[in-house]
């Protein structure tokens, strides 16, 4: 029997994604223009002063470089605009990444090449929600078989690359604030950003203030428990030892209150991040190992839920949590000959969790138990990258990673908790191993076509072992771990072809067309225990997390920009992608067809842009993970800047209109049907000098 609503496989869709992207590309096409298509395939945001520029100059790098959303944009905004991610949303902050579908313990989310986890069994709090742009030089997304020399992954990794302190023979102070105001949510966003550079010290300090109310959406309704409140700080020292090699202190801190999340029965009374990190790193190029560095870290986050400005509570609840990451890592490249070159990470972590939930019911006494039974990750893994380029046209790549991973219980009570569902509380070991492959042939000098296989292992999330009766909101049940899980595997294989057409004088464009499909072994989700008694009031039943025998996942990505004239630029994305197990029933969380369209006009120091955002209905949904067919939505931006110099400094202003026709509309990750923002007018004025 069917358990959810499943579509026959829709090739009409993947028919109209690969004619979108190819009849721009037939009509751009003119004169040769020399490019290197073998750059890499990664796509990188750099964060500077909030511009996003490409950090390479390979084609799938310079479609990015075409925003600039505006100045009080949150990470999350950004990286919506590539192809490659979407966010489950549970409340206007605090999304969790997905990448092609993949998310969770999927996927890996490193800052600075740390490890950090949240410290929320809902997950409110997902490692990218203490970083600011203004904390970032860039932003790498690597998928699939491209994301796991970092760590074992099946679905890629989210790489946050932290801003550095730079030296100034002069000892020059810079510095900048912004200050801008969003009418939706009546939010307000302040900054501020200084750096001073010496010979041999240098010295980077940032801060971020958020404030918003309970957002409008579209048509005028207002959304309860949307409002939040936070602030972001970050200090990094830097001393060069000499002209090769230096030393980088780093702290960043993240404070959150009152955050609301109105998908879910709670929200965030105080949340709150402290990452601090000691490296050594080479500062220029030279022969044998580069680009190399080292590092010693620690993080702690801190959680408490919160139910107190919830109307019709009928049992308060306290659910705080704690995470605490220790680790360190060695990578570097070796150019091993003028074809060859080596890329090698070493690291450790160990991971502590645990989370509780005390509930006051009326008239009698407390009763408490743990959610995330105190237990321990320790995790050591080596990866490796090696690069051969046979000729001219062939460019060949090996990626391995191999990690030996321990999870133990390490309280009394955590390990009572786990033998009450009849499992073994010795803990477990895993050793896992991910390989690929990849070719890159080069199609005349601007152009090349690409293939890869993969196979990638991951193991099983702190909650999917030994999550202790975690209600899930979106299908209204409790969810308790299974800490024999085996581990989830995949098998990879991505093609597609890339490239720059046009000419230098008018019309330069980069593209990119990739199509993408994986099989995934042991996949795990939550299935329904008929003869357990759910423990949250009103909760539909309990599911345990259990592997299913497959399933399998497919898609299409696709993207073009660059410069039509000197003074015109464009950018278009379209994206789709198809799941579904092993009974053929769509997987819950997978976006449909959506695409981007952005035009900019700059003639000079003014610019105006106009961004068109459309998604298709979503016909495919899993009704067991609590989803429903979702209507498509069309919307329009639009956003215009104009700075100028004032006498040693510069002046900006950014101001536009968001969702200009007030359209109501969700989209298919967020949960609940939460309705998102409506027209939005925001201003933002920058000052740097």
């Amino acid at each position: 029997m069917s358990r959810a609503g499943s579509k026959p496989f829709p090739v009409k869709k993947i028919i109209l994604l690969i004619g979108t992207c190819i009849g721009p590309l037939m009509l751009f096409a003119q004169q040769s223009l020399p490019a290197n298509p073998f750059t890499d395939s990664t796509r990188f945001i750099e964060l500077r002063e909030v511009h996003l520029q490409a950090r390479t100059a390979s084609p799938q790098q310079r479609l990015v470089n075409f925003y600039r959303g505006n100045a009080s944009f949150t990470l999350e905004d950004i990286m919506a605009r590539l192809p490659e991610v979407s966010f489950q949303r549970r409340g206007p902050y605090g999304m969790e990444p997905s990448i092609r579908g993949y998310t969770g313990g999927q996927i890996n989310v490193l800052i600075d090449g740390m490890r950090i986890y949240g410290a929320c069994t809902d997950k409110m709090d997902p490692p990218t929600i203490y970083i600011e742009p203004l904390n970032l030089d860039h932003v790498q997304v690597q998928t699939g078989q491209n994301g796991f020399l970092h760590g074992s992954s099946i679905g890629g990794s989210v790489l946050l690359k932290m801003a550095e302190p730079k030296h100034d023979e002069e000892g020059n102070l810079h510095a900048s604030v912004s200050s801008g105001y969003s009418s939706a949510s009546k939010g307000w966003y302040e900054s501020a950003r200084l750096h001073f550079g010496t010979g041999r010290w240098s010295f980077l300090a940032n801060g971020t203030y958020r404030k918003n109310q309970d957002y409008r959406a579209g048509g005028g309704e207002t959304i309860p428990f949307s409002a939040m409140e936070k602030a972001n700080y970050g200090f990094s020292a830097k001393y060069r030892l000499n002209e090769n090699l230096s030393v980088k202190a780093d702290f960043l801190g993240d404070d959150g209150w009152n955050i609301g999340y109105p998908a879910l029965p709670m929200d965030v009374g105080y949340a709150a991040a402290r990452i601090g990190s000691l490296s050594i790193q080479s500062e220029k190029p030279k022969q044998g190992w580069t680009n190399w560095n080292a590092k010693l870290y620690a993080n702690r986050v801190q959680h408490y839920m919160d139910d107190t400005h919830r109307p019709n509570v009928p049992m308060h609840m306290d659910m705080p949590g704690l995470s605490k990451t220790y680790g360190a890592f060695a990578e570097g490249m070796r150019q091993t000959g003028q074809r060859h070159s080596l890329r090698l990470r070493a690291d450790v972590s160990s991971t502590f969790l645990t989370a509780s939930m005390t509930m006051y019911p009326p008239n009698e006494v407390p009763m408490f138990m743990l959610t995330w039974p105190d237990h321990r990750k320790m995790q050591s893994g080596l990866g490796a990258a090696w690069t051969f380029d046979a000729d001219s046209n062939w460019r060949f790549q090996a990626n391995a990673r191999v990690d030996f991973i321990t999870h133990r219980l390490t309280s009394t009570d955590g390990k009572e908790e786990v033998a009450v569902l009849g499992y073994d509380t010795d803990g477990r070991n895993d050793l896992l191993s991910n390989l690929s492959l990849s070719a890159t042939r080069k199609l005349l000098a601007r152009s090349a076509v690409f293939m890869n296989i993969a196979y990638a292992e991951r193991i099983p999330t702190g909650s999917e072992l030994y999550g202790f009766y975690l209600f899930n909101a979106q299908d209204g049940y409790d969810y308790i771990g299974k800490a024999d899980l085996l581990r989830e595997s995949s098998f990879q294989a991505e093609t597609g072809i890339k490239g720059i057409v046009g000419n230098v004088q008018r019309v330069r464009v980069s593209y990119q067309l990739t199509g993408f499909a994986s099989y995934l072994d042991n996949y795990i989700t939550g299935i329904v225990e008929p003869d357990l008694s759910a423990m949250t009031i009103g909760a539909n039943g309990v599911k345990s997390y259990q592997n299913l025998p497959w399933a399998l996942q497919a898609g299409g990505e696709a993207s073009l920009s660059g410069a039509l004239h000197k003074q015109w630029q464009a950018v278009v994305t379209i994206r789709y992608t198809y799941a579904r197990d092993d009974q053929g029933d769509p997987l819950p969380f997978i976006p449909p067809l959506k695409s981007m369209l952005s035009l900019r006009y700059q003639p000079g120091r003014f610019s105006a842009q106009a961004e068109w955002e459309a998604a298709s209905r979503q016909e495919r949904y899993a009704i067991r993970a609590g989803e429903d067919e979702t209507p498509g939505f069309m919307l329009l931006h639009l956003r215009c800047g104009y700075s100028f110099p004032v006498s040693t400094s510069r002046i900006g202003l950014q101001a536009g209109v968001e969702n200009v026709f007030d359209t109501f509309y969700h989209e298919h990750l967020d949960w609940g049907n939460i309705p998102r923002q409506g027209r939005n007018v925001y201003i933002q004025l920058n000052l740097s000098f």
